[in-house]
């Protein structure tokens, strides 16, 4: 594996920490971690093998390189306090481009290297591609040769095995709008109102679980994995002739231009103001909701006959 020339410090020791910690641990990069001194975090991180460093200390000096893996909302905040421990030049790495995008970091920081790795996966799967030797795709950006070069060495090291170029505000706008458009909203909202109706036509509960969200795993994976050509060639009559009526149905002019406005508050910056909010009691209040309907109850009930 290839080596970037000082110890990288990751910032934070979230999910994505973790898996990009693990990652390059395994590829024998020497990384640190830096966290708060009251981080509930640091005990984790040391049980797992890792040099843990001080957040707002000159710790972090003795790296050249940070690795940016805190919310994006606190990377302002994180500045702010640590500017004065961090190497004039230091080369900053984000997972994703809307700090960036919104604070406009590079400007208000001119003296940092900022640059972009954002693989396109979730924790778990970063971690479990890299232990097969699978493939994960991830957007880049980087203002310089050198910072570039250091980026791709990161990406082996981390198992992002394909780097496709672009900017923080087109990875903020993509990332932004396909959350919104179906990832987290269209899937596991429709999956529940599929399940409600199926359970209010009668349907028991483990049929109307296995129609609706248990094979939301294997049809995402075939359409990934095929393609679109190959799946709509491979599906029954039955599925093919009932996909064409619930488009045409579900997917009208209304969606079309629910789309567009999705779209229009992100390219003009609304949605960037919505999410100044207190995501944790949105966090409670979303999982409250979940944790009253059926289909959350069945899951459990179901998860360990049915989900590997």
């Amino acid at each position: 594996m290839e080596s970037v020339n000082s110890p990288l410090t990751i910032i934070g020791f979230g999910s994505q920490a973790k898996a990009w910690a693990l990652n390059l641990k395994d590829s024998k990069q020497d990384i640190k971690i830096a966290l708060k001194k009251e981080s509930k975090s640091r005990a984790l991180a040391d049980k797992m093998g890792f040099t843990v460093i001080d957040l707002e200390t000159d710790a972090l000096k003795q790296s050249d390189t940070l690795v940016m893996l805190i919310p994006d909302d606190q990377h302002s905040t994180f500045l702010e306090k640590n500017i004065s421990f961090i190497k004039p030049g230091a080369h900053l790495v984000y997972a994703h481009g809307f700090s960036l995008s919104k604070f406009d970091l590079t400007k208000t920081y001119p003296g940092l290297v900022h640059s972009l790795l954002a693989p396109k996966a979730i924790a778990s799967e970063v971690r479990y591609q890299y232990e097969i030797h699978g493939k994960i795709g991830a957007a880049y950006y980087a203002p310089t040769e050198k910072a570039e070069k250091e980026l791709r060495a990161i990406s082996k090291n981390a198992g992002f095995t394909a780097l496709y170029k672009s900017h923080f505000d087109e990875e903020t706008k993509a990332d932004l709008f396909s959350e919104q458009s179906f990832l987290c909203s269209i899937l596991p909202y429709v999956a529940l109102k599929s399940f409600n109706m199926l359970r209010k036509n009668g349907i028991s509960q483990e049929v109307a679980f296995m129609e609706c969200f248990l094979e939301l795993k294997s049809i995402s994976q075939a359409i990934v994995t095929l393609g679109p050509e190959a799946f709509f060639n491979l599906i029954s009559p039955n599925a093919l002739i009932g996909a064409i009526k619930g488009r045409d149905l579900l997917l009208g002019k209304e969606f079309d231009a629910s789309l567009e406005t999705l779209m229009k508050d992100i390219n003009d910056k609304t949605f960037y103001k919505e999410v100044e909010m207190d995501a944790d009691a949105l966090r409670k209040q979303i999982s409250l909701e979940w944790s009253k309907e059926e289909l959350s109850e069945v899951f459990k009930r179901l998860k360990a006959d049915l989900i590997n």
